[in-house]
């Protein structure tokens, strides 16, 4: 029973250590469809996807399971629920999009390394859509 216990308490105190990485996002212009909410790392791998409901013309949400490090976060307003992000003719974006950092495009796609950040203890981030 006390190994049992013993472990229990090592995960506990686990998981208490991951900081918590929460992400505002503004400047929807409807709360139609949904939000698609993707977290990277500096090499773009994918780490985690979210689906969310807009609720006020916001969402908010709280990521507790990212250990200590460097990472990217995307966002897109899914409008037409097709879970992918509609784009035009030169690929230029259809529906509202955000990354960390409120990184902007100028003249093609937003520079990647800009959008990078360090979390280290818990952090929010605030990412208005373009």
């Amino acid at each position: 029973m006390r190994k049992v216990l013993f472990f229990m308490l090592i995960s506990v105190a686990a998981v208490a250590q991951n900081p918590v990485l929460k992400v505002n996002i503004k400047g929807f212009e409807s709360n139609k469809g949904t939000l698609m909410l993707e977290v990277l790392s500096p090499q773009k791998k994918s780490l985690k996807r979210l689906m969310l409901p807009i609720v006020n013309k916001q969402v908010t949400v709280d990521i507790t399971d990212l250990s200590a490090g460097q990472y990217s976060v995307r966002v897109f307003h899914d409008e037409n629920d097709n879970k992918k992000l509609d784009t035009g003719m030169f690929g230029i974006p259809k529906e509202d999009w955000g990354m960390s950092n409120n990184v902007k495009a100028v003249m093609g796609p937003p520079d990647f390394n800009e959008s990078l950040f360090w979390l280290k203890e818990n952090k929010t981030l605030e990412i208005v859509l373009k």
